[in-house]
């Protein structure tokens, strides 16, 4: 995988093109912290996502709930997706999967069933996000974490065989879904084709940023996508990944935002 400022020249040959800008919330505009609600974004980084805006299109696609990924970012114009794209919405669409919305109850159920079998193990945090859940266990001691995932696996086994979710795993975090097909890269393909057939340019070169195995399914569809770009956020020169470039964090991601604004 290529640093990304080691090649700006092949970057900013691309953008002959306006970008259009997809990216992860979490460890891609701000850093990866202990507890969900302490993921605050910066004001700095909000007014540069503002004067993005004036350029060219953004999304943010993000695995936490619609609601509050809005909330989080408060940027009118931007496109947001959450619950890693089963819920999109920005200008000019409004995206709910209607399959996803009857798995409702059995989430529910499900969130209620681990919050008692797991009362137990200190820093353990589920989150019932509607239409997907995830069990957060970086504050959970290491010496717990096997007991906590042997645990969820016994409880998740069931749901599994009866074809109604799915899990994923992210950093330090335990993904529960709707077993339906679609995920970030379908969703940032959504995002893209309808962008493309409404926007102001003929042409855009996609560009997504992120950080987590979630991302890999939006770095393999910008592949399939005509010059489209994915930049890895990560410290290390990580080997098995989908995306061409990496940047070290989110520092480097915000310098990076500000090159495309003074382009």
């Amino acid at each position: 995988m290529k640093y990304l400022f080691d090649h700006w020249d092949e970057i900013a040959n691309a953008l002959s093109k306006p970008p259009l800008l997809l990216m992860d919330y979490d460890g891609t505009l701000t850093p990866i912290v202990d507890k969900p609600e302490l993921a605050v974004l910066p004001e700095d980084m909000r007014e540069l996502l503002k004067n993005l805006l004036t350029y060219y299109p953004v999304a943010i696609i993000s695995g936490r709930a619609l609601k509050d990924i809005k909330k989080l970012v408060d940027v009118w114009g931007i496109y947001y997706a959450g619950n890693h794209g089963f819920e999109i919405f920005g200008p000019g669409m409004d995206l709910k999967k209607p399959e996803v919305e009857k798995l409702k109850p059995v989430l529910w159920e499900i969130c209620g069933e681990l919050r008692e079998l797991l009362t137990g193990i200190n820093g353990v945090i589920i989150e019932n996000k509607d239409l997907t859940a995830s069990v957060h266990y970086r504050l959970v001691s290491n010496d717990e974490v096997e007991e906590l995932k042997q645990i969820f696996d016994d409880m998740m086994r069931p749901w599994i065989e009866k074809g109604m979710i799915k899990i994923t795993e992210g950093k330090k975090v335990l993904e529960i879904r709707p077993n339906i097909d679609w995920d970030k890269g379908k969703a940032v393909g959504w995002i893209i084709d309808l962008v493309k057939a409404e926007g102001a340019f003929p042409a855009y070169l996609p560009i997504y940023i992120g950080d987590d195995r979630t991302d890999e399914d939006a770095f393999t569809a910008l592949k399939e996508k005509e010059g489209g770009i994915g930049i890895l956020v990560s410290e290390e020169d990580v080997k098995e990944s989908n995306a061409k470039y990496r940047l070290k964090d989110v520092g480097e991601v915000k310098t990076f935002l500000e090159r495309l604004v003074n382009l």
